[in-house]
């Protein structure tokens, strides 16, 4: 088992996944805005939330 807050390479797949749609969906192209999902992505993730519907939804709300 993996300690809190590190991902396996499962989660990492979905967090990925995750990532890539959100900014597929909203045009994200620039590396800063990237940056700053992909740390609201970690953020989330840090805190619990591992599912990728969840994730998404959450994203969506701060995002």
């Amino acid at each position: 088992m993996l300690p809190y807050g590190v991902a396996d390479s499962a989660e990492l797949e979905t967090l990925g996944r995750v990532f890539n749609d959100y900014c597929a969906k909203h045009e994200i192209v620039r590396e800063d805005e990237r940056e700053t999902i992909a740390l609201k992505i970690m953020c989330l993730f840090r805190r619990g939330v591992i599912d990728p519907d969840q994730l998404s939804a959450e994203l969506e709300r701060v995002g």
